[in-house]
C-alpha cells in the first residue's frame, strides 16, 4: 500500500508537533515500514557507503526543494499578543504621551486586523507612525527568517522512499538509470529506527502561532511536510538535530537486503561496476536488474546476469 493511503502519517504529524509521543510513537510503529529504499548515483562515494556501511545526512540548505523546512508564523497572532503585553503599553505610553485605555487594548487584542486597529488608534489620538503596516511586515519576516536559517544549520537528514520503482525517483537521483537503489530493513536497528520519519505532503505551508512556539519538535515537523507535488517520492526521513556537540553526518546502518541496478547500468564506468559487483559477492547482497516493462510504462525488478 502507498503512503499516500494512509491517513495516519497526519495523525503522527499531529501527535509529534503536540509532543504527544505516547500517541505517536506506537502509531509509526504500528506501521513502519519493512524496506526503505536509496537511489543513488554509482560514484565513488557510494561505494566508500556500501563498504563502510553508513548513509550521508546533507544540510537543509543542499537539497533541490527551496521551500524545505519552510515554517511560517502567523503575523497577526503575534502581534495580538505583543499589543496585549505589558512591555508594549508601557513604552507606547512613554514614547507617545497616550496611555492605552482597556478598551482600545482590548480591539489590538481580539481585532482580525490588528495592525489596521492599531493605525486606527494612533490617528484618532494624533500620534504618527513611523512605518506602514507592509515595512513593519517586512521587518518581522526579515528576522524571521534568520531564525529559521539559523535554526535549520542545526538539522541534517537523510531521505529514503518506500518503493523501489519509480521512474522519477531512478531519474532524478539515480543519474538517469545508470545508478542503483539500495533496499535497507531498519526494523532491529535501533540507531536510525526512533529517528525515521514519514512525509507527510500538503499544499500548505506549516504555520505557527508566535516565535516562542519554535520549539525543537515544530523544527523537526517542518522538515516532514512538503509539498503534494513530491507526493510520488513515498518519502521517509531520517532527522537529526545538533545536541551539544553532537552533531553526526553519517549514520551506521545495516547490511543492504538487496541492490536494485539501474536500466542503463552498463553506461557507467568498468572499475565502478565491478566494485560494486564485489561488494554484492563478498556481503552476500542480492543484485536485481530493474527492467522496462514490455506492456506498460513502469520498471520491473528481476534477476541480475551480473552474478
Amino acid at each position: 500500500m502507498k503512503q499516500t493511503d494512509n491517513n495516519w502519517t497526519k495523525d503522527y504529524w499531529d501527535f509529534m508537533v503536540k509532543e504527544d509521543f505516547e500517541s505517536a510513537i506506537p502509531l509509526k510503529e504500528l506501521h513502519f515500514p519493512k524496506s526503505f529504499f536509496k537511489y543513488r548515483a554509482l560514484s565513488e562515494k557510494t561505494i566508500d557507503i556500501l563498504e563502510q556501511s553508513y548513509v550521508w545526512l546533507s544540510e537543509i540548505s543542499l537539497l533541490n526543494d527551496p521551500f524545505e523546512c519552510t515554517i511560517q508564523f502567523d503575523n497577526d497572532k503575534c502581534l495580538r499578543e505583543f499589543y496585549g503585553s505589558e512591555k508594549f503599553q508601557s513604552s507606547f505610553g512613554f514614547a507617545t504621551g497616550h496611555t492605552l485605555s482597556k478598551t482600545e487594548i482590548e480591539t489590538l487584542m481580539t481585532s482580525e486586523k490588528p495592525y489596521d486597529e492599531y493605525i486606527k488608534i494612533c490617528s484618532l489620538n494624533y500620534i504618527p507612525l513611523d512605518q506602514t503596516a507592509d515595512q513593519q511586515l517586512v521587518k518581522v519576516q526579515n528576522r524571521w527568517t534568520e531564525i529559521v536559517d539559523e535554526t535549520n544549520r542545526n538539522l541534517r537528514i537523510c531521505s529514503f522512499s518506500l518503493t523501489n520503482s519509480s521512474l522519477l525517483l531512478w531519474s532524478h537521483y539515480s543519474d538517469e538509470h545508470k545508478g542503483i537503489c539500495i533496499e535497507y530493513d531498519f526494523q532491529y536497528h535501533d540507531q536510525i529506527r526512533p529517528y525515521i520519519q514519514p512525509v507527510i505532503y500538503s499544499d500548505k505551508v506549516h504555520k505557527i502561532g508566535l516565535f516562542e512556539e519554535y520549539t525543537t519538535m515544530n523544527m523537526i515537523a517542518s522538515s516532514l511536510i512538503k509539498s503534494k507535488d513530491w507526493e510520488y517520492e513515498q518519502e521517509w526521513r531520517l532527522t537529526i538535530f545538533k545536541q551539544k556537540k553532537e552533531f553526526p553526518q553519517k549514520m551506521n546502518t545495516p547490511k543492504p537486503k538487496a541492490i536494485y541496478i539501474g536500466t542503463r547500468f552498463s553506461k557507467n564506468k568498468e572499475d565502478l561496476k565491478a566494485q560494486l559487483i564485489k561488494i554484492a559477492k563478498d556481503n552476500d547482497i542480492p543484485l536485481y536488474q530493474m527492467k522496462k516493462d514490455t506492456n506498460e510504462f513502469k520498471l520491473i525488478a528481476g534477476q541480475s546476469h551480473y552474478r
